[in-house]
């Protein structure tokens, strides 16, 4: 018994998944354009009035040297202390950016907190959560330039990509890559 080739024009193959009840699920073949992005993010620190701006993913790969100035950005302002980021929480802001269109820097209120600074933080509010995903380098405070902390919080709830905290009086959210969860 010989096997006949058959082939379906694009069409053809659409109209019979159709006919047969099936759901067909379309996703167009990424894998050059993950590799080839660049991933660009404007960070602004307040307490230290320094600055990143610049790509920290290229050619299907983290930047070294930007993660490294990321991480030192990011560092613990109390004792200096500096951990590395994870990149997830890059992504995340880099996606928030990509959702809404936000071009201006992202003002870094808290990023990496080691855990005496957290225990000391912790001893003057009781909304410092003990194991808290900043001393993980997996969380971010910020505000947001000519966005209302509303409407980025209502933005990053939609997302379902973390948790998200808001701070309405204080005029930041918080965001991280843990668990999705909201407060």
């Amino acid at each position: 018994m010989t096997q006949a080739h058959v082939s379906f024009g694009r069409r053809s193959f659409l109209f019979f998944a159709a006919a047969a009840g099936t759901t067909l699920v379309v996703r167009p073949d990424t894998s050059s354009a993950v590799e080839s992005s660049t991933r660009i993010i404007a960070l602004h620190s307040r307490w230290s009035d320094e600055n990143f701006i610049g790509p920290f993913f290229e050619r299907g790969r983290y930047v070294p040297d930007a993660l490294a100035e990321i991480n030192y950005l990011f560092r613990d302002r109390y004792n200096n202390d500096v951990r590395q980021i994870d990149v997830r929480l890059l992504d995340l802001l880099h996606d928030f950016k990509q959702r809404t269109g936000y071009r201006s820097s992202f003002e870094l209120v808290c990023g990496y907190r080691s855990a005496s600074t957290n225990r000391m933080l912790r001893k003057k509010s009781r909304r410092v959560a003990k194991e808290s995903r900043h001393i993980k380098g997996q969380a971010a405070d910020v505000r947001f330039y000519g966005m209302s902390v509303d409407e980025a919080h209502q933005i990053a709830l939609a997302m379902k990509a973390g948790g998200v905290g808001y701070y309405p009086k204080q005029d930041f959210i918080h965001l991280d890559v843990g668990p999705v969860r909201s407060w």
